[in-house]
């Protein structure tokens, strides 16, 4: 049996023909998939490694998965019925015993699209808001689009018999669907071990030369929210203990030097590039106060590994994230004031954050991964079952 997994994610290939990503999709992501089928297939944008180094990148090829590659399917050609690489999937899909479209994607709604002309089964993976993706992507051509992406994201998950959300209740609330769901995170972390804990609550108890702040994002992503953290702290520097502000996540970092320097904060700032996934806990074991600032988010990878680490968190109430940490942990997207304000109370006080670390172990428990496993075994179990129903009802 043959799936293919539709996203719009961009892979790197090697000369070799192995392939990487630069953001999660490790190769342990696909074993989910794998278990229940005897070939994957991904269909992405696919594109030459060129001169990167592999040691900060996932490695995403293995055993009985495949790497189909894809053109850009953003432009013009996105808001008519037959966006560009429409027929690049439609002929994957062909080939495909089912298919699992992971939206917000124009591959997974070119795939979702092929795979009811084809009669072809298909689940839906529900990872984020297609609206708010669009609306702060940064430029009028994100937000001239936004409301058209809502538009086929609520049509593809309403009519879909197998949808998985990663929410609790947000993204179930923005996109309902008529068919069968369940609620399972795609972030699996490891069994908390007992040294992460007491680590984490020796370094709370001990007075430290400097307070590290960080946040884990990608520094070309408008959505994320650097510029509001870069305000907040350029306003609170005198208020908070010496500190620095780490940075962890592909893109230039030219883009923003400037503003660093205008805002004073050049000595604070570190960037820190990208890593591995084993290489981002220990980067996090670093961290005091974890910031997510965001415009937009699905649920918030980065906010649960940083959970998991114990670090003490800030959030925007946006997306999935007001499920992750508590209310006063919560300020306004584009609030510099509340912002700075809650880095201060938090900075100052080492108390509030044994308190923080303790939530946040407490909260990331529900993530490790024997409980999501089996409830997205169970899922793809089913949709498993749909495909081989159909096939009976077709001899």
């Amino acid at each position: 049996m043959n799936w293919l997994f539709a996203h719009d994610n961009r892979f790197l290939e090697a000369e070799d023909g192995q392939v990487y990503s630069e953001v999660a999709f490790s190769y342990s992501n696909w074993e989910r998939y794998v278990a229940h089928v005897d070939q994957l297939t991904v269909i992405a944008r696919v594109e030459p490694l060129g001169d990167l180094d592999t040691k900060f990148l996932n490695l995403s090829s293995g055993e009985n998965v495949a790497f189909e590659g894809m053109p850009n399917p953003y432009g013009i050609r996105a808001f008519t019925p037959f966006p560009r690489g429409y027929e690049t999937v439609l002929a994957a899909v062909e080939k495909a015993d089912g298919v699992i479209a992971r939206l917000p994607s124009e591959i997974g709604y070119m795939a979702v699209k092929a795979a009811r002309k084809t009669n072809t089964p298909y689940c839906i993976e529900v990872v984020g808001d297609a609206y708010n993706a669009m609306a702060t992507y940064g430029d009028w051509k994100g937000k001239l689009y936004a409301p058209f992406a809502e538009r086929k994201m609520k049509r593809s998950v309403r009519e879909s018999q197998h949808t998985l959300y990663i929410t609790d209740r947000h993204l179930q609330e923005r996109y309902p669907t008529n068919g069968d769901s369940v609620s399972c995170s795609n972030v699996e972390l490891p069994k908390l071990a007992m040294e992460t804990i007491e680590r984490r609550q020796q370094r709370n108890a001990t007075p430290a030369e400097k307070l590290i702040i960080g946040m884990n994002g990608s520094l070309s992503s408008p959505y994320k929210g650097f510029e509001t953290t870069f305000q907040a702290l350029a306003s609170i520097q005198s208020d908070l203990p010496p500190f620095e502000f780490r940075i962890l996540g592909r893109g230039s970092k030219e883009d923003w030097l400037e503003t660093i320097e205008q805002l004073g904060l050049t000595e604070h700032v570190v960037f820190s590039g990208t890593l591995p996934h084993h290489g981002v806990y220990e980067w996090l074991d670093d961290i005091d106060i974890f910031l997510m600032p965001s415009k937009t988010e699905g649920q918030g990878r980065a906010l649960i590994e940083a959970l998991s680490r114990g670090c003490s968190c800030l959030g925007s109430n946006v997306g999935g994230i007001p499920e992750l940490i508590t209310k006063e942990q919560l300020h306004e997207p584009n609030d510099i004031a509340g912002l700075a304000g809650k880095i201060v109370k938090l900075g100052t006080n080492q108390g509030k954050r044994r308190r923080y670390a303790r939530l946040a172990f407490e909260r990331a428990a529900a993530f490790q991964s024997g409980r999501l496993q089996e409830i997205r075994q169970q899922f793809f179990q089913d949709f498993k079952n749909t495909i081989h129903n159909k096939r009976n009802e077709e001899l």
